[in-house]
């Protein structure tokens, strides 16, 4: 059996008996229509059971009411937390959300980026990876609102929103120093993303505020990734003298490191006091459970959807505004993760780690 075709707006006004832009008006509430005449059209629309065409509407209007939202990485917890948070937010309002991920890959960036404007989002919310400057006069030669989130752009030139990387990674480190630590690892992903390059600096401060020397061989600079928790923790762990805390820069870096030091028999936090800048579930229920900077997703969800959306809005509030900067705020999680250093040196259990390791491949 054939499909049946679906309903039109004309075939509404046709059972109505109306003209179709009456029935347009009707059925947007937008201009005026006589009670009776109304009525009649939405029982119409009812027995037809007619849907408006969206992106047909869209087409015309210039309006879509979809928002494209682009992320590094769909498999870190955070960012699957953060775009769950701004669909909600989005369908609030009576948007739709487009997602995808780039990986960090320029090309696919900017494929993503051109494909998202061709469909006709109203705007995007961006996690930053390259963004080159053509890409930026693209969107703008476009009329296409931007948001950068987590990461900022050189001199930012469109609304961002980010959270406080420094202050939340000195604020790590002070409490390691507080402890009584002065060889504190960092281990974090690269910075020529300002999130971990602001990481990175806020440890450095709080090292030279405590009047401690940072010592290079104690920071790794790597990806956001588990393996590199795992190649940068073993390379820390046969150091000839260990650190006694790290300090990871990212819930993404953290299954390679706590692996590792589980697969080599490194105590928590008798031996090995840890943090981490991230705050995800299973931290909670670790063992010990891990002591965190927590940032707070759903709030900074919340202001990408409201400054994006004020500027598809346009007016004297939205289009021409100055770029806005906004800062999330973090919250300190202290969990069993981190305790005064060890006294007496660090035993690196190679024979151990070799019998663990066989399985991951």
């Amino acid at each position: 059996m054939a499909n049946a075709r679906r309903a039109s707006l004309k075939d509404v006004a046709m059972l109505a008996k109306t003209s179709i832009a009456t029935a347009s008006r009707a059925l947007s509430g937008t201009g005026y229509v006589a009670e009776a005449t109304r009525q009649r059209i939405l029982e119409a629309a009812r027995t037809l059971n007619y849907q408006p065409n969206l992106r047909a509407r869209g087409l015309r209007q210039r309006v879509s009411h979809s928002i494209g939202l682009i992320i590094p990485n769909l498999l870190n917890a955070y960012y699957t937390a953060l775009a769950d948070s701004i669909s909600q937010q989005l369908a609030a309002r009576g948007y739709h959300l487009l997602l995808s991920s780039t990986r960090d890959d320029a090309a696919t960036e900017h494929e993503t980026v051109v494909d998202m404007v061709g469909q006709a989002v109203d705007g995007l919310i961006w996690v930053p990876s390259v963004a080159e400057t053509d890409l930026l006069d693209y969107l703008a030669g476009q009329h296409t609102p931007a948001v950068a989130i987590v990461r900022r752009l050189a001199n930012d030139p469109i609304d961002t929103v980010v959270f406080e990387d420094r202050a939340g990674a000195r604020a790590a480190t002070h409490h390691l120093i507080s402890l009584g630590h002065q060889r504190i690892a960092y281990v974090g992903g690269d910075v020529m993303y300002s999130s971990n390059r602001d990481r990175w600096q806020g440890y450095l401060d709080a090292l030279r505020q405590a009047n401690l020397e940072p010592d290079d061989n104690l920071v790794k600079l790597g990806t956001n990734r588990g393996t590199w928790g795992t190649m940068a923790t073993n390379d820390l762990l046969r150091m000839e003298s260990p650190p006694t805390a790290i300090f990871v820069a990212s819930n993404a870096i953290m299954p390679g490191v706590i692996r590792t030091l589980r697969q080599t028999g490194v105590g928590l936090p008798g031996e090995m006091s840890l943090i981490c800048f991230d705050d995800v579930d299973w931290f909670s229920f670790s063992v010990p459970p891990i002591t965190a900077i927590s940032t707070a997703y759903t709030t900074l969800a919340e202001a990408a959807v409201d400054l994006l959306l004020t500027r598809v809005a346009g007016g004297s509030g939205g289009a021409d505004r100055a770029p806005v900067f906004m800062e999330v705020n973090f919250e300190f999680v202290l969990r069993r993760s981190t305790a005064p250093p060890r006294i007496g040196p660090l035993q690196y259990r190679e024979a151990h780690r070799a019998e663990s390791a066989g399985g991951e491949g």
